[in-house]
């Protein structure tokens, strides 16, 4: 199994032939290595809004979340004119190639061209909670945690971004605790530096990571090391006008008296 510090953020290698998006952390997109741009802001906002969306989001609701007041569409069929131009150039494909597909009311971005990795992190999701045998779920965890570079979509301040960010970011964060529960018992060490990384990392205020953290390291006797945790959790939730809870402090206890 791959180790934890390696695992953490470390991204994906797309499938052959199709360009890979990249959403969770800072947006990129690339084909063959090279990164692709687009030249048109309304482009960027409606590749960013897709990638996000593998069943499509209709035109109402593109321009709903991307350009309230619009009318006409006149954004919307820019921004997929922009995006086929792009993509073309790129790969080198036909013009008669798009990369923006019209599945009814939906436009939808084609799995036959695009790997995702915010896809593929809810293909690992889903696997880690409905697989029965440990290894499955340890492996799909790993998945989650790999992919996870930062915030979905870090730099985009949109409105419709931030349910999404939000409930990737707990996802991530269930992740890292599911794991390090799961490897706990037989190698504690390694829950230590995957509960580490997802504090760092996942959600720095996550009282839920660092009690979990706190625990394993009182348990290896490192106590040194539950000071310091305690120490940078109140740090944290400073940071956010926020104390730790009674139950936090409790675990801190336990250790430290």
């Amino acid at each position: 199994m791959p180790g934890a510090t390696a695992g953490l953020g470390s991204g994906f290698v797309a499938a052959a032939g199709k360009a890979k998006v990249e959403v969770l952390g800072v947006p990129r997109l690339s084909f063959d290595r090279s990164e692709v741009h687009f030249g048109r802001a309304e482009a960027r906002e409606l590749f960013a809004l897709l990638s996000v969306s593998r069943d499509g989001v209709s035109a109402e609701g593109i321009t709903e979340a991307l350009w309230p007041g619009e009318v006409g569409g006149r954004r919307l069929e820019s921004a997929v004119r922009e995006i086929n131009r792009a993509m073309r150039q790129a790969t080198g494909c036909a013009a008669v190639v798009r990369f923006v597909l019209k599945s009814g009311e939906r436009r939808l971005l084609p799995a036959a061209s695009f790997d995702v990795d915010f896809w593929r992190f809810e293909d690992a999701c889903k696997l880690a909670s409905i697989a029965a045998e440990d290894a499955v779920r340890v492996a799909a965890l790993h998945e989650v945690l790999a992919l996870y570079r930062g915030e979905l979509l870090a730099g985009l301040d949109d409105l419709w971004v931030l349910p999404l960010r939000q409930a990737a970011q707990r996802q991530a964060a269930d992740a890292a605790e599911r794991l390090a529960e799961l490897v706990r018992a037989d190698d504690p060490g390694r829950a230590v530096d995957v509960l580490r990384l997802a504090v760092e990392r996942i959600d720095p205020c996550s009282e839920t990571l660092w009690c979990l953290l706190m625990s394993v390291q009182g348990e290896l006797g490192r106590l040194p090391a539950v000071r310091r945790s305690f120490q940078l959790l109140r740090e944290r939730l400073a940071e956010i006008d926020a104390v730790p809870s009674p139950h936090a402090r409790q675990v801190y206890e336990r250790f430290i008296r």
